[in-house]
């Protein structure tokens, strides 16, 4: 499985059942992938310290950058 198209898939995916086939290809491709591993892991913290500052007025510079940076369309 191509490494960015399983970074995709992940944020696509998010709905899946914790044991349909593809959240079972998703963890055995991270168990196989560092560069993925490290990716999803960056993503993970992203979000942790996003969710504190959600407490605060973001500036929506701030929020657009981010967006940008997890390759996400605004919502």
């Amino acid at each position: 499985m191509d490494c960015d198209k399983l970074l995709h898939q992940i944020c696509d995916e998010l709905a899946e059942d914790i044991d349909s086939e593809v959240c079972q290809q998703l963890r055995i491709h991270l168990q196989q992938c560092a560069n993925c591993r490290n990716g999803v892991e960056s993503m993970r913290k992203t979000v942790a310290l996003y969710r504190c500052l959600q407490q605060k007025d973001v500036p929506p510079a701030v929020h657009a950058r981010l967006l940008t940076l997890l390759n996400l369309t605004d919502i």
